[in-house]
């Protein structure tokens, strides 16, 4: 009898451990499962958040070249040799679904900063040049620049005919801060300008053109200063830029 029992007892012993490797495998086994399917679905939600639609680029940022005029109220008008514009903002989408599958109206809100550099002005308002001999060391000439810093808002009209390819136009409302450099006299002034235009796009990358016009009277900074009376001069500035934007 006693026998017996230490028989069945030896084998429970022998299969006991053989079990338990079983268990460990299976264990195993089904940690690296969890495991790959975890790091699958992480890689994925990556991708997916890679991946944009052609309504999901909503920001956007644009550099471009202007060509400028500022034409004053008498006299002869300035024209730009060069020229730059950086501007920046956001659609925001007036509705969810696009109208018929492939149009979107949205509002645009950013900012815009418009530089300019005026070739030498002709004809009436050149000066004659000074005596031999003649100095002054008061005057200077730092050349004719114009400034325009603003924010913009207006309506825009986005439209996705295929893949992710988008036109867009738009008409934006920019009031701006304004300064004028004319040789050695500095000039300010509130400007209302107005943009309209349009761009291509294809995912992140896309070109435009756009008008670019307004008017307002300039007051001299150093009277303004000096607490002097400075008479207003008018200017209008009308411009055409062409940008390469990108969007995200």
């Amino acid at each position: 009898m006693k026998k017996t029992l230490l028989m069945l007892a030896a084998a429970v012993m022998a299969v006991t451990p053989l079990m338990a490797g079983n268990g460990d495998g299976n264990e195993t086994v089904t940690t690296d499962t969890e495991v790959l399917a975890a790091a699958d679905n992480t890689a994925a939600a990556k991708q997916g958040k890679v991946k944009k639609g052609p309504w999901d680029r909503k920001k956007y940022f644009s550099i471009g070249y202007a060509k400028q005029t500022l034409s004053p109220e008498y006299g002869n008008e300035f024209k730009s040799k060069f020229g730059v514009s950086m501007v920046s903002g956001r659609n925001i989408f007036l509705h969810k679904k696009p109208v018929a599958n492939m149009l979107k109206f949205a509002i645009d809100l950013g900012s815009d900063v418009n530089y300019a550099q005026y070739n030498d002005l002709e004809g009436d308002y050149d000066m004659p040049d000074p005596e031999p001999g003649y100095e002054d060391e008061e005057d200077m000439d730092l050349g004719l620049h114009h400034v325009d810093i603003g924010l913009h808002v207006g309506p825009s009209i986005s439209i996705n005919p295929v893949s992710h390819l988008k036109l867009n136009v738009y008409f934006r409302f920019v009031p701006s801060y304004s300064m004028l450099i004319l040789n050695s006299e500095f000039y300010q002034s509130f400007t209302p300008l107005f943009t309209y235009g349009g761009e291509i796009s294809y995912k992140a990358i896309g070109i435009g053109i756009e008008g670019r016009s307004g008017n307002a009277k300039y007051t001299d900074m150093l009277a303004q200063t000096e607490g002097s009376d400075s008479m207003k001069i008018k200017y209008q500035t009308s411009a055409m830029r062409f940008y390469i934007s990108l969007r995200f």
